[in-house]
Parts: C-alpha cells; structure tokens; sequence
C-alpha cells in the first residue's frame, strides 16, 4: 500500500511539472525547464516550438526625414527534433529602393542555449557570419545561420527594423509553421495617424485599446528645439497556444489564412494641417494612381516598334489575329528577365536591352496594341503566390503586377502577359490566374475580374492498341492540350534537358517503351499541342491469365486527399477537362473473365464529374472516360466530397480487365 502510494506522488508530480513548465517570457533569460523540453504536449509532431515572439511598434520623428516607424522584434525558439535544426537558417526581408522609401535593419543580436553537462553554454553569432543579398530591384534580405544548434536548443534573437514610410505599420501575425505559446505585440500610434484594423484566420486574436500621452522633439528652421504633445493609441495584441499552420496540398497562398492583424492607414490629421484621407475604396486607389504615381505615364509610353508593327499587320483585318501577331512579336523582341514588376519604369531600356520585366514588356505590347486600333487596359493583380488582393482594405502594397487585356470588336476581352513564355492570348502562368484582378479602365463599370477560368483548357486522347498472346501491347496514342493545359505541358518539357529525358519520364511512370515520339505546336504563340506516340507495354500474364489496364495511360493514380480533416479550403490552379478513348483489341484465344463496371460521379452540383464507360463487341474492347473539374476554389466544409469524390476515381483508374486462355 505504502509503495502505491509513493508511485501515485510520483506520477501526480510528474503531471503537474509537466503542465508548469517555465517558460520566460523576458529576453536574454532561458529556463532549464526550455532547455530539457523533449516534446510539445499540444502537437507532439512539432518539429519546433515558438516559445514567445513580441513585437513593438512605434513612431517617432527625425528633423528632415518627418515620422518614422520603428518596430523591435524578439523571438525564442525551442529545437524539439533533427528536422527542426533548419530554424536555424533565418532570413530578415527588407525593402530597400532608392525613390527615399526605404527599410534599414539594426540592433540584431543572435544566441544560441544548449544545456551541457547540467550547465548552460551560450553561443553568440559572429557578425562576420551576417550576409545580405538581392531578392530583387525592391528587396534585399539579412541571412545568417545560429552556431551550435542541435536537438534540444532554445534559439534567441532580436533586431528593429525601420521606416520611413509612415503608413507601413507592419501587420503581425500570431501564427506560423510551428506552433506558437506566447504571441505578443504592442504598438503605439500618434492621434495624427488614422489606422483600421482586420483581424484574419481562424484562430482567436485578443485584442486591447487604450489612450497615454506621447511626445515628439521638433528643431524648427532658427534651431530652436521644440516638444509636439499628442494622445496616442495604445494597442496591445495577444494569443496563446496557436496551433501551426502547415501549408497544405491545393493551397494559393498560405499567407491568405495566417491568424493575425493587419492594419491599414485610413487618413492623417497633423498640427495645423487639412485632414487628409488615404486610400479607402478601390476608386480612391486608382485616382491615386492616376495622380500621384508614375504609373499612368508609364502605360502611355509611345509605341517604340511603330513601323515594324505596321507592316506586320499590313492586310490583317481579324483583331484576335492582329493581338495575337503583335504579342508573338513583342515577346521574341523582350525576352523576360523573370522578374515581376508593377509599374514598369523605363520600358524602352527593356527595348534597347532586349530583356526586361513583364510590366515593362506588358507597357510596351500595349503601346503596339493600341497604335493597330486595339482598347486595352491594366488589369491590376497581386499574384496568387503572394496573396489575395483585399476587395474591402484596398492597399497599394498589395498591387504586385498587372496584366494586360485587349477588346475586340464585339467587345470580348483577351487576357496576355509579358511573362506568358509558353502561351498565347488567354494562357498565363498560373501564379497570375487570381480570382480578384482590379480592371483599371475609367469605362467599365464591373471593376473586377476572375481570371482563373478565361480559357477552355482541355486534354484529349485517343488510344488503339492490340495485345498478343504472349501479353505484348503495343500501340499508338494521339493527345491534343489546349490553352492552359498546353501551357503546362510545354513548361514542362522545358524543365526536362531533352526530349529523351521526357520520355524516360512516361517510359518509367507507365512501365512502357515509347518506340517513337512526334509532337506539334511548341512554338510559344501556339495554345495548341498535339502529341503522338507509339508504345510496347508488357501486360501481367501467368499463362492462362492477363490482367490489362484499359485506361493504358492512367489519369490519376494517387488521391491526394487521404487525410481525414482540412483546415485550409481547397484552391486547383484551372477548371479543365480530361478525356480518354482507348480502344483495345485482345487476342482471339483469350476472353474476358473480369470486366469493370461503368460509373459515372458527380461531385456537389456538378461541380466536377468523372464518367467511366467502357464495354465489349467481339474482341474490341472500347473504354470512354471524361473528368471535369469546373470549379476552382471549394470551402473546407466541402473537404469530405472532395476527398471522396478523387478516391473513387483513383480506384477507377487502377482496375484491371481481368482475360482468361480460352480452353482449347
């Protein structure tokens, strides 16, 4: 009884010290308890934990650069397994740009805490391990590696970075990866600066509010120093135990559903000044642009290519033909440097240099377009991969690029883009197919455009083969890709160093030999490809039976929605369809033994749907299949038919016909 007793202690002290656990929450202070932590009890998968991450951001005021904004950061992170030692690899964006907007980073101090023979070890990060490179004309990044970082080190760090750009307070977000125990951050904001505030995800964001008092130190022209008082909004954001957000298969943008807060600056009212709103409504950002930017200007950029232009559309008198001549011309002129712009500057030094990047390739098309007698306009988007633009916070920073549409007679609109090197009119890398592209045009009145489905984007195939005796198949398949569909198989053979690479590829995914290979409409102005092929496949036989796939190239062969709950919606790239003909004709000796069933699937009103339809004449069997996928973007309430409705194809395109020797 004694000894139950004790072991009952033992354990009820074991509980409690693993439920209060020291976490401190002040910097430069690791706890044993943070060292000797083996496993996050909330997410037992953790790789790594975020044990705290505060930020404070506030203004302050610098004779002849005005109001700036300076934001501390401090974070500690806990190393739980080996796949987690990558934390220690941390890379700090920043915008650099020489119009005087511009960020600078200061104050950074890294350290790393291991526990070693009972006793903490500190480890400093050398400044001479700091490295800054280009992420682009806009950014650049500080990059460093924490030393000494193992399974079981606490990760501290803390640096500032300022602006002086006093509308970018910076959003903060209190999710991550990993999960996160302790998100704080304080921010201060002077009563001359009218910010709103949207919370996002779906996690809970505490939110406080209250006033202080707040001084400024001005030097007015004579030198004389000066004290500016104000009452200034004091904001306080928190949460504990966020969960991780791990980004997902089928998933835009990750940063589209990260907990957190944004803050968006509504108006400015300075000592003795008007009260100045900034942009509110999507109208108030486009006349912005109009007359506050370079933006217009740019898109005005007379047509460098006028003579050349002219004689290549001499005696065409068809617009779609016109638009796409002129793009097919544009793009072998400026190749694009794969960088993203939105607005252009310079586009004819893209000209002289024969490269550029797309808004200045898009400006110069547009030139060209407009001189053979074609509307165009902008079509303002941030891409996929960097988010969705906000329809009710409207945001400068949130414009990445545009696009460029073109008007035909009747009104109907094609969509291009300087960065579209394997497409024509209407295909795009999917990076730019955004559901919320903003059409800046005065004229239009619908003022926002979904840019996921523009084109009809469509695989079709068609097989014959024949199967001998000895379980020989051997036949012929001819494949058409249409737009977007075109666009992906073409960039997929550029990504391969050959055509022998490529066919290698289908070689070992369909266990065959390609025997010859032809295709047509590779050129990039083509939104068509026609593939044909002849193939050898060795079909499973013991002898008395044959088992044959009669899709011969499967569709889908994996489902990849096996997990039982989503948290994320889930996002495709393109609705499109795909259809398959096979037709195969068995030896004579041989009948069917096993069939599959025809079946045909319907996801959530049509939505999307998959039909399998195959059948018997003598010794031809026919398989027709068709899948369609009409939508783009389905809720996380739709998850579960979703996750049905791919693993009953999956299973579709893995039945066998099963053939038994007839007996003589």
């Amino acid at each position: 009884m004694k000894n139950t007793f004790i072991l009952l202690l033992f354990c009820l002290c074991l509980l409690t010290t693993a439920h209060s656990q020291e976490i401190s929450l002040k910097y430069g202070k690791v706890t044993n308890d943070e060292l000797t932590m083996k496993v996050y009890s909330k997410d037992t998968s953790a790789t790594a934990v975020m044990l705290y991450d505060n930020g404070y951001s506030s203004y302050d005021y610098t004779t002849g650069s005005g109001f700036q904004i300076k934001t501390s950061y401090k974070k500690k992170i806990k190393i739980l397994k080996q796949e987690g030692i990558d934390r220690a690899s941390i890379s700090i964006p920043y915008f650099f740009y020489n119009n005087g907007n511009k960020e600078t980073i200061d104050g950074l101090e890294v350290t790393a805490y291991n526990l070693e023979n009972g006793k903490i070890v500190k480890t400093k990060l050398e400044k001479n391990y700091l490295f800054t490179e280009d992420i682009n004309s806009y950014f650049k990044q500080l990059k460093f590696t924490v030393p000494n970082v193992k399974v079981g080190t606490v990760i501290e760090y803390k640096y500032s970075k300022t602006t002086n750009n006093f509308s970018s307070l910076p959003d903060w977000e209190i999710q991550s990866d990993i999960p996160v125990l302790n998100s704080f951050c304080e921010v201060l904001i002077p009563e001359y600066f009218i910010f709103r505030l949207d919370t996002k995800g779906f996690e809970h964001v505490e939110i406080a509010e209250t006033q202080e008092n707040q001084s400024f130190s001005l030097v007015n022209s004579s030198g004389t120093l000066s004290q500016l008082s104000c009452t200034s909004r004091n904001l306080k954001i928190s949460a504990k135990d966020v969960p991780a957000l791990k980004d997902e298969n089928f998933v835009w943008c990750i940063n589209d559903f990260t907990s957190g807060v944004r803050f968006e600056l509504s108006a400015t009212k300075f000592p003795y000044d008007y009260y100045k709103p900034y942009t509110q409504t999507w109208e108030d950002l486009e006349k912005t642009l109009r007359n506050e930017t370079d933006f217009v200007a740019n898109i005005k950029t007379s047509n460098p290519y006028k003579e050349e232009i002219e004689l290549l559309i001499k005696n065409i008198t068809d617009k779609n033909q016109k638009i796409a001549l002129i793009f097919n011309f544009v793009k072998k002129h400026i190749r694009w440097n794969k960088i993203y712009s939105f607005y252009g500057t310079n586009p004819k030094e893209a000209v002289k240099k024969g490269t550029g990047n797309n808004a200045q390739i898009n400006i110069i098309l547009m030139s060209a377009l407009n001189d053979a007698g074609i509307t165009t306009y902008p079509v303002l988007i941030n891409r996929r991969s960097l988010g969705r633009l906000p329809m009710t916070y409207p945001s400068m920073n949130k414009l990445n690029t545009f696009i460029v549409a073109a008007e035909t007679s009747d009104s109907t609109v094609t969509y291009l883009d300087g960065s579209s090197v394997f497409g024509g009119s209407n295909t795009l890398p999917t990076d730019l197919l955004v559901d919320r592209g903003y059409i800046f045009e005065p004229g239009h009145s619908e003022k926002w455009v979904n840019l996921t489905s523009i084109a009809k984007n469509e695989q079709k195939s068609y097989s014959i083969a024949k199967l001998d005796q000895d379980g020989n198949l051997k036949g012929e398949t001819n494949t058409s890709y249409s737009n977007q569909r075109a666009y992906a198989y073409k960039s997929a053979q550029s990504s391969t160093k050959d055509s022998t690479e490529y066919i290698d590829h289908i070689q070992n995914s369909g266990q065959m030999t390609i025997d010859s290979f032809f295709v047509t409409g590779k050129d990039s102005i083509n939104n068509k490809v026609k593939e044909r092929l002849f193939f050898t496949k060795k079909i499973d036989s013991n002898g008395e039976y044959m088992y044959i796939n009669p899709m011969i190239f499967t569709h889908l062969t994996e489902n990849n929605f096996t997990q039982t709950e989503r948290k994320l919606p889930v996002e495709f790239d393109y609705p499109y369809s795909y259809s398959s003909v096979c037709t195969i004709l068995i030896p004579e000796n041989y009948q069917i033994e096993e069939l599959p069933k025809s079946m045909k699937i319907v996801l959530n009103d049509n939505k999307g749907s998959c039909i399998y339809q195959i059948g018997q004449s003598d010794n031809t069997i026919q398989l027709r299949y068709r899948f369609e996928m009409n939508e783009t973007i389905f809720p996380i309430n739709e998850y579960p038919s979703i996750r049905d409705f791919y693993g009953q194809i999956v299973v579709k395109n893995t039945e066998m016909i099963v053939l038994k020797k007839k007996q003589s």
